[in-house]
């Protein structure tokens, strides 16, 4: 169910957009997959009680957007395009950015792209996409070891495995015996498969059919800094039990922020926002309400 909001014409496609609370102060939140907009709704009440207005766009492909068949409209690219259209069409500025597993894969290069437009950034699980993908690049020097490379990889191979004909069928199979092992950790699985049985397809499979990850590795291994470091402010919440990610790429991140970078470790898995909801919140609204030291200009900013 997505949070109460609007339907924008963005990229050419009907977005729906959560627009929740009257406040200056923006929170931007954008999920992953396999989830909605609604993956929010934990975070977005409390963020409302701390004083601030909170946009909540469902991607293309989830909850009450558009979602097309055709595979090329999932590049990243045309997704992060799309993120400032919402947020140039809402007039927003200074805004307080958050990203979860593909949310954050989305929400890392605006960033980079465009940090006049951000005041902090908050991702959950995960860290900088250099780090991400930087093992790669580290077993071309000297610092770098096969075990890094493995953590990585191992943890990683779903994404190819989600790239391979067949698996929008063998996730529904034997009402979806595969899917309720593969998503075990989802707090909220059955809503995931009911949303999935009202349209008979699994679109979100193709965020990683159009972005296989392994061109990413490649990339960054023969430059590290194909995803350059951010100026921007960070927090990463990385929970320790989380199945998919490891905690080394959350660690390194502070190396390539130029600027504050916090990193918290919390109980929980994944879908930490749902699991450990108030965990989470405490973590966020206080980053959000705190000044920010600036390690260029050696100042304090409210």
């Amino acid at each position: 169910m997505s949070l109460p909001g609007k339907t924008m014409k963005i990229g050419g496609w009907n977005y729906h957009v959560g627009d929740v609370g009257e406040s200056d102060k923006v929170v931007m939140l954008v999920h992953g997959m396999p989830d909605d907009g609604s993956c929010w709704k934990y975070q977005v009440p409390a963020l409302v009680n701390a004083g601030y207005r909170c946009i909540v766009p469902d991607t293309l492909g989830y909850g009450r957007t558009d979602r097309p068949v055709e595979v090329e409209h999932y590049k990243v690219e045309k997704i992060i395009d799309h993120m400032f259209e919402i947020i140039d069409e809402l007039g927003l500025k200074d805004i307080n950015l958050v990203g979860h597993d593909w949310g954050s894969a989305i929400t890392w290069p605006m960033l980079m792209q465009k940090p006049e437009l951000f005041r902090k950034y908050c991702s959950l699980s995960v860290g900088h996409l250099g780090c991400v993908f930087g093992q790669a690049h580290e077993m071309t020097q000297e610092r770098g070891t096969p075990e890094r490379m493995l953590e990585s990889v191992k943890t990683n191979w779903f994404t190819y495995h989600h790239t391979q004909a067949g698996m929008e069928e063998l996730y529904m199979a034997n009402d979806f015996k595969y899917f309720d092992l593969f998503f075990c950790s989802h707090p909220e699985k059955e809503a995931v498969k009911n949303a999935i049985k009202e349209t008979g397809r699994i679109e979100w499979l193709n965020y990683d059919i159009a972005n296989p990850m392994v061109m990413d590795y490649l990339a960054t291994a023969k430059d590290p800094n194909v995803y350059p470091n951010v100026k921007v402010p960070v927090m990463v919440i990385y929970p320790e039990q989380d199945m998919f990610l490891w905690p080394t790429q959350a660690i390194d991140t502070p190396s390539r922020v130029d600027a504050e970078c916090r990193i918290e470790f919390i109980q929980g898995g994944h879908w930490s926002m749902l699991d450990h909801p108030d965990d989470v919140n405490v973590r966020m609204i206080d980053w959000f309400d705190s000044e920010t030291y600036d390690v260029r200009a050696n100042v304090m900013k409210a």
